[in-house]
């Protein structure tokens, strides 16, 4: 795949001099003093500078005084060098610094423009000169340099690329995609919501919902949502961004992929403000290919993204911060307006002529991919059908007469399902339909951040952010309908919060605590399409295996249509919501002693989800071709389903997950150019339990055999092998409940061998700080994100969802084989998890040389790969036996298996477990590895231009690429191995940021205002 961006941009940077307005200052200064009242707490830009201070000769000097200054805020923090000659800054936060030194007999020591970028570990060594403090030198600091301090692979994405790179839709997750050893399966338009947006990216090999995106320390992700993220920063708020891709520190945890760290711009001494607006138009498009071959438009594609932020001191004239040195802070507010066309894809559909009316026969034109017309289905066991076929003249296992369905043999709720606008009419030929729905979105999102020094000891920030989001989707959002002509509605408002609290009690000791939250919640509801229905009309007689009652809406059925039309409709299992909140108190220790630069930290991760379960509780018919009148279509029409199932009631489940994490690490100098990156973690991830209990597992090893097979002949299960549970019957043969009996609350074995040690090295190789060669090994552990627990949630006796086959459409509690009603239950589908459920590991390593060419310009060569084992995967282990030694067809191992089939066989009454339908397990088994060579330069701001260029040649191989996706073959793991869904054998990038010389510094105001100061930047990427 090729893909070339290009723009030329203007930025307008509004200098304001005046006072803020009273009521401005009033609304800051409230959100200042509660953060002042608030216990104190830690929000990481994580940054450090460290280094040695020498003189002449290259002996060490000890306690010289060492300051650094942000030259934005004119804060200044300082230290001491000890014994050894180390300094070392924590914490420091992304910006331009100057480093000045002194010490008794040596010339002051200078240097400026040092650029801090966020996570990263910083190498300033100092060497004095003998002189007099009188006397100074001073030096400039190369924009870019190699990374001499740490192993680790990342990637930095700077405040001028963030801004000035064409991502389309200003979607930061596309520059997250930029770099070495990043693969990805991005749409070429990732969307303006968190929740919905595309956000597949592969580092190193390793899955995409294992990735964790950080804003100022504090987690966006939703936890229970199978690695989504829940705010998307503008663009225009963050400073800059910087991807861990792989051997990053200790001091990051319960993630194996990437770690997406992002930091919000802040106040400044000087006001600074920015207004925007950025436009998308159809009109700018050519029309979709399909769209225009079936004579319609082309699809909307209305975007506009329109804001301003406001930024500077916060301050009281002769009251308080008088010298603007004090507090900051920062403002931003953006509305992103997008009306998009549902995916203009071609789908089967029924033909106009095959469409049935009320009371009438139906003649049916066959679909030209139909080998042999339909046939009247063979039912021997059943009287009542067999009386109608003969009243109508009809001989079953024989074809209809000139293809034409007696009115008497169509079920009429069949009719009017199809006649309710949820089936469309062709648009496209005699039989496809194609078509594009407009689907508005409406975010708006406001951010503001603090910054306070309360003296030079203590520093406080906080920041706040809320995203408001309403969505429309054609079809149903997180569904499989095939069809535009129902859709979601989606309100899904989230927030972050961090505040941090940053203590220096010594100049070798920091201390630095916080709190971090983050949330949301999502309320789905089904909207109807043009013309079109998803609620029950008038005349509709259908019943389902529980009241009308428990299906909130009164709801059409899902209608899923095999052969020749392989197809579908539903309104999924709305009207539904969740919420997710996520708190984290931690606290991190830096210390430097000699040598050695320690860190220890710990945190708890408690993050709550409450969500309602996610099934049809108006029933799925299903409709195939292998049963019947050999065709699906007619087989719905006939009313003869292959399947129906039906979930009870959508009750809601209060999810709590647990996550402990413990670190150390020591960067120990071990000499001038050699650096020893020594760390370990603990991350303790119980699995997710449901507050109440309300929760249960099945156990395979549970399972009692000798209690015999309790499938009755007509598919139901026997009432003398029911439990009786709250006043309903349920078939629990090896169900375990949620904390009875001694069996855990999370339903599975915790695992609790999760060391985690980090090793690495970072060597200069000649001593002069231009060439070094670096390695690592990191073990990583990960927990399976939410979803497992959610689909488990769905088994008895907690929810039930029984499953019959071979049923009548308007009355599944009626056998279409005998034509037999019956009250009794049928055998339910479950979703179990493994019960020795251990958490997924990955190794990562690596091995490679960094150069710097030239100031500013550094390239690397490197090896990057891992290894993962105990990966979540799929299985269904609830099928029939590979081969079985059935007593009614001895020496045939197959019979069971082709019974099934045909339709001759009820399933349910030969699969492993009887008295279940199909079992899913979930389940930790699968293994992946990666191997890649990577190479890439970097130029930044030379001669006004910024370059990235990034090669990967890859291999990833595994047996699944994604959590919880299912294996092919339940009795062979190794089948499916191969390459992954994200293998890219050779990827390609680059970007790149060229400020425009031209009248940049023309002293004519006019001239400069109009033609100054534009850019030019793009993204290249080839695949």
């Amino acid at each position: 795949m090729n893909h070339v961006t290009t723009r030329i941009r203007r930025i307008a940077e509004i200098s304001v001099t005046e006072r803020p307005s009273w009521s401005f200052l009033t609304v800051c200064f409230a959100f200042f003093t509660l953060l002042v009242l608030t216990t104190g707490a830690w929000g990481q830009d994580n940054a450090t500078i460290n280094g040695t201070v020498l003189d002449s000769s290259g002996a060490a000097v000890a306690n010289a005084s060492i300051s650094v200054t942000n030259t934005a805020t004119g804060q200044v923090r300082q230290v001491t060098s000890n014994t050894a000659g180390i300094y070392r800054f924590a914490n420091v936060g992304v910006g331009q610094y100057t480093l000045e030194a002194t010490a008794p007999g040596f010339q002051k020591y200078t240097k400026t423009g040092i650029i801090v970028n966020v996570a990263q570990t910083l190498e300033e060594d100092i060497s004095f000169k003998i002189g007099s403090q009188e006397q100074s030198v001073t030096v400039e600091a190369d924009a870019l340099q190699v990374q001499a301090e740490t192993n680790e692979l990342s990637n930095l994405i700077s405040g001028q690329q963030v801004s000035q790179l064409a991502t389309n839709g200003r979607n930061v997750t596309s520059l997250a995609a930029l770099g070495m050893g990043v693969s990805n399966t991005l749409s070429d338009y990732g969307g303006v919501n968190a929740l919905t947006t595309s956000n597949s990216i592969s580092f190193n090999g390793t899955r995409v919902s294992h990735n964790i995106y950080l804003l100022d320390g504090g987690e966006l992700n939703d936890r229970g949502c199978g690695g989504c993220f829940s705010s998307l920063p503008s663009v225009d708020a963050l400073s800059e961004f910087q991807t861990l891709e792989s051997n990053y520190g200790p001091d990051y945890g319960i993630g194996s992929g990437g770690t997406i760290t992002m930091v919000l711009k802040s106040g400044t001494r000087d006001f600074h403000g920015e207004l925007w607006e950025f436009n998308r138009n159809e009109d700018y498009d050519a029309n979709n290919y399909f769209t225009n071959l079936a004579g319609q438009s082309r699809p909307e594609f209305r975007l506009n993204v329109f804001g301003g932020n406001f930024g500077g001191p916060l301050y009281i004239p002769g009251v308080f911060n008088t010298d603007k040195k004090k507090t900051f802070f920062f403002v931003n507010e953006e509305w992103r307006r997008q009306i998009l066309g549902s995916t203009p894809s071609i789908a089967n559909t029924i033909a106009a002529d095959n469409f049935p009316t009320l009371g009438a026969p139906l003649t049916y034109n066959v679909p030209s991919n139909e080998t042999t017309p339909p046939i009247v289905p063979l039912l021997p066991n059943n009287p009542t059908e067999n009386a109608l076929y003969a009243s109508d003249g009809l001989t079953p296992g024989s074809p209809f007469p000139n293809n034409t369905i007696p009115a008497n043999l169509i079920d009429q709720n069949a009719v009017l399902e199809m006649n309710s606008g949820a089936f469309p009419h062709p648009n496209l030929g005699t039989s496809q339909y194609i078509s594009s729905i407009p689907q508005p979105t409406d975010v708006r999102e406001d951010v503001v951040r603090i910054d306070h020094s309360i003296n030079s000891k203590f520093q406080l920030m906080g920041h706040y952010l809320h995203d408001a989001v309403t969505q429309t989707y054609y079809p149903p959002l997180w569904g499989d309908s095939t069809y535009p002509t129902v859709g979601t509605q989606m309100l899904n408002p989230s927030w972050s919060s961090t505040i941090k609290l940053t203590q220096t009690y010594s100049p070798s000791l920091l201390n630095e605590t916080t709190f971090l939250f983050s949330g949301n919640t999502i309320h789905l509801s089904p909207v109807a399409g043009a013309n079109a229905a998803f609620v029950q009309p008038s005349g509709w007689t259908a019943t389902s295996f529980f009241p009308i009652s428990d299906n909130d809406g009164a709801r059409m059925p899902e209608i899923d249509l095999g052969a020749p039309y392989g197809t579908n409709w539903s309104s999924s299992y709305f009207p539904w919501k969740n919420s997710y909140f996520g708190y984290e108190p931690k606290d991190d220790l830096s210390w430097t002693r000699g040598r050695h630069q320690f860190k220890f930290g710990a945190s708890w991760l408690h993050d709550p989800k409450n969500q309602q379960l996610q099934y049809n509780t108006q029933g799925t018919a299903s409709f195939n071709n292998g049963t019947f009148s050999g065709d699906s279509y007619i087989n719905f029409l006939l009313g003869d389903a292959a399947s129906f199932s039906q979930l009870q009631f959508l009750a809601g489940k209060h999810w709590v997950n647990n996550n402990y994490g413990f670190y150390g690490n020591d960067n120990w100098h071990v000499s001038s150019r050699l650096t020893l990156n020594l760390g370990l973690r603990y991350d303790a991830m119980p699995h997710a339990y449901e507050r109440y209990n309300q929760f249960a597992n099945f156990v395979a090893a549970d399972y009692n055999y000798s209690l015999g097979n309790p499938v009755t002949a007509a598919g139901t299960l026997s009432p003398s092998s029911l439990t009786s549970f709250g006043g309903q019957s349920f078939y629990l043969n090896g169900i375990r409940e949620a904390g009875a009996n001694g069996f855990p609350v999370g339903v599975v074995k915790n695992n609790y061998n999760t060391l985690e040690p980090r090793v690495g090295f970072a060597y200069n190789l000649f001593g002069d700080e231009k060439t070094v060669i670096r390695g690592g090994l990191g073990l990583f552990y990960e927990r399976v994100q939410g979803n497992d627990v959610y689909n488990a949630a769905l088994n008895p006796p907690f929810a039930y969802i029984p499953s019959a086959t071979n049923i009548l459409f308007s009355d599944p509690n009626t056998s279409a084989l005998t034509g037999l009603t019956t009250a009794q239950t049928f055998p339910s589908a479950l979703t179990n998890l493994e019960y020795n459920y251990r958490n997924p590991g990955t190794a990562q390593f690596s091995f490679g040389l960094q150069r710097q060419l030239a100031q500013s310009v550094v390239a690397v060569v490197q090896y990057g790969g891992s290894r993962g084992w105990d990966q979540s995967d799929d299985r269904a282990v609830n099928t029939l036996p590979e081969t079985a030694n059935d007593p009614n067809a001895p020496g045939l191992p197959y019979y069971d298996r082709e019974g099934v089939a045909n339709g001759t066989l009820n399933a349910n009454y030969y699969r492993i477990f009887p008295g279940f339908s199909g079992i899913t397990q979930e389940e930790n088994e699968t293994n992946f590895s990666y191997n890649s060579l990577q190479m890439g330069l970097r130029m930044e701001n030379r001669h006004g231009l910024t370059v990235q260029v990034a090669y990967t040649w890859s291999h990833q191989i595994d047996e699944v690429s994604y959590d919880l996706n299912g294996i092919s073959d339940p009795f062979n793991l190794k089948y499916d191995r191969g390459s992954g869904v994200l293998d890219r054998r050779n990827v390609f990038n680059a970007n790149y940021v060229y400020n425009l010389p031209f009248f940049a510094h023309n002293s004519n105001r006019a001239l400069h205002t109009a033609l100054g100061g534009w850019v030019f930047s793009g993204v290249t990427v080839a695949q």
